[in-house]
């Protein structure tokens, strides 16, 4: 009877501990100083560059500032929360253009007009 106690104490403590931590992670990583952190809207153009997922995503992750990256759309319109102290928006626009200098007429910049404001979570 004791053992089969121990069993269940064991397997209720491993498995509501980790599926806490998985619904939290997200959330804690956007919480690093949530006061410091930023979002721009990078819009990509040219012909197929857009659906080059792997090398904006690439592009953008090397820069430590960089919190999270999303797809918005298959279109070509990518937010990325990052620490504004680290990177300024126009050079990770910069380094997805560079990434994706071998496709067609590859560009990207930044949405101005996007309206996030600095610090939205």
């Amino acid at each position: 009877m004791t053992r089969r106690i121990a069993f269940w104490l064991v397997f209720a403590i491993l498995c509501g501990g980790t599926s806490a931590w998985a619904e939290d992670e997200p959330a804690r990583l956007l919480q690093v100083g949530a006061e410091e952190t930023e979002q721009a809207i990078v819009q990509i153009g040219g012909r197929m560059c857009e659906y080059r997922r792997s090398e904006v995503e690439d592009a953008l992750r090397r820069f430590d500032a960089v919190r999270q990256v999303q797809f918005l759309n298959n279109h070509g319109t990518v937010l990325v929360r990052f620490l504004g102290s680290g990177v300024r928006p126009e050079r990770l626009a910069q380094a997805v253009e560079r990434a994706l200098i071998m496709g067609w007429g590859c560009k990207a910049w930044v949405d101005e007009g996007a309206g996030l404001a600095a610090g939205a979570g």
